[in-house]
Order: structure tokens, then sequence, then C-alpha cells
């Protein structure tokens, strides 16, 4: 045996990961067997964003812990689920309409995809089965999830055959500056062709692309989209689970489009990591077209709603405080001020790209090419060494970096230490 009995995710299965074990965790801090203590810029997975050790969540768990810990969603209900719901659509502004809970972000898309699919089909729109998403995309590991990530197309042919019609719209992506008028013809050209098949059931975007890079679309791009999506009453799919729960300093991404969401797809930060749970919420249009059909979501996972994700979820609704909130948007404005600074005197960094507390750190070589893996894994061990948990991207031969989603309480101090060792790094 290889020193471990598991198989890590994503991992080659023979690999002996994971080299450091975390075995404690208090406030922005994880500490290893090793004896040391390091600064969590990744937020746990994304998901972490009040950090460890919060005794408002052991509070909340363990309440719901001591009456019951456990629904099955299929046959009962009870106050922990519809509360959550009911928070949620406030949460939202009651954009939506209802909520279908699940346990990861991979199952809310999962899910998402068969809702769209459905409401075309009982919609009398039988023809229209195609998803579109970007080729810079990340949307999760279950197949319509994976087949739906455009950034790993090349890595999941081998576990084809992969979803069908699940398409990749070409990323409209300038590291050097913004798109020229020929370059924005292009785009435009290319959605209205597409568009012009009126086969789309759903359109499927991260607001922000996480795992890409930090990449938004431009404006002029997202109007044709949102022009089109109107035109042929298509539906929009929202990803959030990157970016909800105010990820990006608002509370979703998707309230400075022109288009609110059909379908929102939410987890990571919905439990602070806690406990696995995810959910999908609808609008009022999709809902009523299921409700006047009399139909049904043919969808469930056993834990769906589970009373302990519940508590802890409600525990985040109630920690956005006004000062959380100037505080993402304080240190989000720090990190902005000092990567420029650090972009300005190192030829290496291409571009910085933030959203709220969502960071992008785009680093070329000497050739002007993108890093390898084995670079940014070199990056990676440097910041383990100086006492910082980071993560990297790399989408193809397109861009490659490092990208941090540092906890909603980090402060100005702990901000600056990060900007001085990440100088130091690069």
């Amino acid at each position: 045996m290889n020193g471990t009995s598991v198989i890590y995710p994503l991992a080659n299965v023979n690999s002996a990961m994971q080299e450091l074990h975390l075995e404690s965790g208090a406030g922005i801090y994880v500490s290893g067997n090793n004896g040391r203590r390091y600064l969590d810029l990744n937020s746990g997975l994304w998901n972490v964003p009040f950090g460890y050790g919060d005794e408002g969540y052991t509070a909340a768990v363990s309440e719901q812990l001591s009456k019951l810990h456990y629904i099955n969603m299929i046959s009962f209900s009870g106050s922990a689920i519809t509360d959550l719901a009911d928070d949620l659509i406030d949460f939202t502004n009651n954009d939506f309409e209802k909520v279908f809970f699940t346990c990861s972000g991979s199952e809310s898309v999962e899910c998402a995809i068969k809702i769209a699919r459905k409401y075309m089909y009982i919609s009398g729109r039988k023809d229209c089965r195609t998803i579109l998403t970007m080729d810079m995309s990340y949307h999760g590991t279950t197949y319509a999830a994976m087949t739906a990530s455009g950034m790993d197309s090349d890595e999941t042919i081998e576990y084809s055959p992969l979803n069908d019609k699940i398409e990749y719209l070409e990323t409209p992506f300038f590291p050097y500056g913004p798109a020229s008028p020929d370059e924005q013809k292009k785009f435009i050209s290319a959605l209205e062709k597409r568009f012009a098949e009126n086969d789309i059931a759903a359109v499927l975007l991260e607001p922000v692309m996480a795992s890409g890079g930090i990449i938004s679309l431009p404006d002029w791009y997202i109007d044709k989209l949102t022009e089109l999506m109107k035109k042929y009453d298509v539906l929009f799919i929202a990803d959030e689970v990157a970016t909800g729960f105010y990820r990006t300093g608002k509370a979703f991404k998707y309230y400075d489009l022109p288009l609110k969401p059909d379908i929102l797809c939410l987890s990571k930060a919905i439990t602070n990591g806690i406990i696995p749970m995810g959910a999908v919420l609808v609008n009022n249009k999709v809902f009523k077209r299921y409700s006047e059909e009399n139909e049904y979501i043919n969808h469930f996972s056993t834990q769906c709603g589970n009373p302990l994700a519940c508590a802890a979820a409600e525990k985040t609704l109630s920690k956005f405080t006004d000062d959380i909130i100037k505080n993402i948007n304080l240190r989000s404005e720090q990190f902005r001020n000092g990567l420029e600074t650090l972009k300005n005197e190192n030829a290496n960094i291409r571009q910085i790209r933030i959203e709220g507390l969502m960071i992008g750190i785009d680093i070329i070589d000497d050739d002007d090419n993108p890093l390898s893996m084995d670079e940014l894994n070199c990056i990676m061990s440097c910041a383990l060494q100086k006492g910082l948990l980071i993560y990297v991207f790399k989408c193809g031969d397109r861009c490659s970096g490092v990208t941090l989603m540092p906890p909603y309480t980090i402060s100005e101090n702990e901000t600056s230490r990060v900007l001085k060792i990440l100088n130091e790094i690069i």
C-alpha cells in the first residue's frame, strides 16, 4: 500500500497525498500535524468564509442535533427545512419562488439542467434541449455538470459518452486589454448564429468564472446574450456556487447583470463548510409552468435538506452584518491596490482580476506563456513554506496563476502580511 488507504480527489490513484495533514482551526488559521499554523487564503475550498471554530455554528448545529438530525424529504418536512427555504427566498429579495435542496454545487447544477430541460419539454418545446456554457467555465464533476465544465473538456473525454447537447461558447477573454470592435463583432455574430438554430433550453453561466481564473464576461457580450435569451425565450441558469453569499461584495453577482436568472445554483458558503449542502432556486416563471402542468422534478438525494445543514445555513444568513460586508469591500480594495502595485513591478504578472474577495493573479513566464502546473505547484509550495494556503488555476493554454478567496473576516494587518509574502514569492 502506498502509505494511505485514501484515494484523493483529482489526484493520481497512486499518489500518497496529501503531505500536509490539518488537525485544527481557529479563526482564519488552520494548524497542521507538523506543528505549524497557516493562514487559509482558500477559505477551505472557497466554502469557509467565516473561518473555523465559530461557536455560533457549534451552538446552532448542536441545538438542532438535540432535536432531530435527519428528515426524509420524500415523505416528511420540518420547520428547519421550511424556515430556511423562506429565508433563502427573502435573502434573494424575493427574486425566486421556490427552493429545491441538494448536497453540493455539482448536484445543484445537475438538478438545474434537469429542471431546464423538463421545463422546455412540458412547455411543448421538445426540440429545445441544448445547454450552452462557456469554454472557460467550471460547473462540477457529476455527469451533466462535468460535461458543462468547458475548461475540463479535454480531460473529461475519457468518460464519454458525456451528456448530450451541452455545448461551449467561446469565452471572450482578453488579458491584454479590451476587445477591439472587430473582435466584438466576431463574438456577437457567433452568438446570433447559434441562437438562430432555436434549439436551446438554457444558458448556464458563472457570473464570474472562478476556477477558470476569476474571469467576468464583458458588458457588451452580456448585453447581447441577454437580448438573445429574451428573444428566443431561453432560460438563464446562474451558477453562483462560488460567487454567492457576498463573495463578490454583493449578496449575489447576478444583481449586476441586466437579466435576472430563472434558476439559481448555490452551495459553497451556504453552511460555512460545516455540513454539505446546496440549493436550487427557481423563479415564478419556472415554478408556474411546473405547477400548471402538475409536474414534478425527478431529482433527489438522501441527505437533501438535512436539518443540521439547515441550522448551519441559517447561521450563515445571520452573519452578513454591515460590518462584515464593509470589511469584504475594504479588503477587496486593499488587495486591489497592493496587487496592482506588485503587477507594475513584475513583468510576469499579466493581469489582476478582482471581484470582491475573489482574486485572480494571472502569471506568465518570460516567453509570455501561462505557467505550467509544475511552476504553479512551486508557487503553492513556496506559499506553504511561508505559512499561506493558496490555490492556483490553469485554463488550458489561455491563462494560469494564483487564486485567492480570503475569509470575510481577514483584517487589514493580515491582508498587508499576505501582500508582502506574495511579493516575496512571485
